[in-house]
């Protein structure tokens, strides 16, 4: 059994790995790079395998990093087997659509063209799930998903043949107030983690500052204006924002979400509430929250002023209906942006958090914010450093462990602590691209 890493070992974004054996080839993931321009470009470098020597690919979960490279894949001329769990294959056909008609839309961006609509409705047909716990064979290997809290459907997975390896995926937090914690790491002989929060310790309670930032709004009479994913982040909030409301109704203003995509994974969630910690809640809370659907509804709200909520995507402020707010909005120095979570390198998030005010838009055109910027790392369904830690405790400490799936300080940092902590063999992923 052979590893090379060919996407996640520069950043957060593009995670994909080539797992070689004697019978064939697989992707585990299958993700875009996502962020600068610089970044992007990486989704254009040649591929080191043939097409027709991939037998299958393993998704962990839907997310845009780890999924969205398959309808590329498939324009190149995949048409083997992936494998997923069911909620993850209903998400990834909903990114993966997304994503497709955005490069087909932006005639200029350096994406477009990159994949069709078509090739997602063929990436869709491949599709071939798989429940928790439940072994399957893959080239003579035997191969099983188990939760790794995150996202709806997101798993880890632990791959048997001549070694046994595991695949972290991206863990979750082991409070998530929606998705449960992830499943400690099995024993292995080779370990391949994600390291997002590797060199930090989350700061913050959820609970607490979203009530903050939902009190400051109503209170001060402000357009409160959410970046969120549309897949995740956007449930969990609109789930919490329903649940504080219904226990402080003097409190409650009006909520409302705009994102196509945002409605598609609400229905998603709602299909399999019975996965999550929250059922009746969320369904009740996806159920009644109001939907911007149409030009009229939305021109209409841009003319009001406070007290107002919007949850919009996307969550790293990098594309999605977002910009038309803050645009809307820029001049008004009453109003707050609510950056709850994660913010990727050269992200207009990141910019965002970390003061700059002018920026430029997915069409080209600056936009000058003069309004509050909060921003918190609570919300992130990225597991930290300790959470991390936690997933580890039953591993050997001889055990070779590789960190991908992190800005380099992280993967540094996280790499320092496991060392410190015992274990001989931990070392960074690194592609040939």
């Amino acid at each position: 059994m052979q590893l090379q890493f060919i996407g996640a070992t520069i950043d957060v974004t593009g995670s994909m790995t080539l797992l070689k054996n004697s019978q064939g080839q697989i992707l585990i993931d299958s993700g875009l790079y996502q962020g600068v321009d610089e970044v992007v470009k990486r989704n254009r470098l040649p591929l080191p395998f043939k097409m027709m020597d991939i037998d299958a690919i393993i998704i962990t979960h839907a997310h845009l990093d780890h999924s969205g490279f398959i309808p590329r894949l498939v324009n190149l001329g995949f048409r083997g087997v992936i494998y997923c769990t069911r909620p993850t294959m209903k998400l990834a056909r909903i990114i993966m659509a997304d994503s497709a008609n955005i490069f087909d839309k932006n005639k200029n961006g350096l994406m477009h063209g990159f994949y069709l609509p078509k090739d997602v409705t063929t990436a869709s047909s491949l599709f071939k799930t798989k429940n928790y716990h439940e072994s399957f064979d893959v080239l003579g290997m035997t191969v099983e998903f188990f939760p790794a809290g995150h996202i709806l459907g997101a798993a880890s997975v632990i791959i048997k043949g001549e070694k046994t390896i595991v695949f972290s995926g991206d863990l979750g937090r082991s409070n998530d107030p929606l998705i449960g914690a992830p499943e400690n790491c099995p024993t292995s002989d080779i370990v391949v983690m994600e390291s997002t929060y590797g060199g930090r310790i989350r700061k913050g309670v959820l609970e607490d500052e979203l009530k903050g930032f939902l009190l400051k709004i109503k209170k001060e009479s402000k357009v409160g204006i959410i970046a969120s994913f549309a897949v995740a982040r956007a449930q969990m909030l609109i789930t919490m924002i329903h649940k504080f409301y219904s226990e402080n109704p003097d409190e409650k203003i009006r909520l409302v979400i705009d994102s196509p995509m945002m409605v598609n994974a609400n229905n998603v969630y709602k299909e399999f509430a019975e996965l999550t910690k929250l059922p009746d809640e969320l369904k009740a809370a996806l159920s009644e929250v109001e939907i911007i659907e149409h030009v009229r509804q939305w021109e209409s709200i841009s003319k009001k002023e406070g007290p107002l909520i919007v949850i919009t995507s996307s969550g790293m402020v990098s594309g999605g209906r977002i910009f038309r707010y803050l645009q809307n909005w820029q001049d008004d120095s009453h109003a707050c942006l609510f950056l709850p979570g994660y913010q990727g390198e050269g992200t207009i998030g990141r910019l965002l958090s970390s003061g700059e005010r002018i920026f430029t838009n997915d069409e080209g055109e600056q936009i000058n914010w003069h309004g509050e910027v909060l921003t918190s790392e609570a919300f992130s369904s990225h597991a930290d450093q300790s959470e991390l830690l936690s997933w580890l405790q039953n591993v050997d400490p001889l055990t070779q462990i590789i960190l991908n799936h992190g800005e380099l300080d992280s993967k540094l940092e996280f790499q320092k602590k496991l060392m410190s902590l015992g274990f001989k063999n931990v070392e960074l992923a690194k592609s040939e691209n």
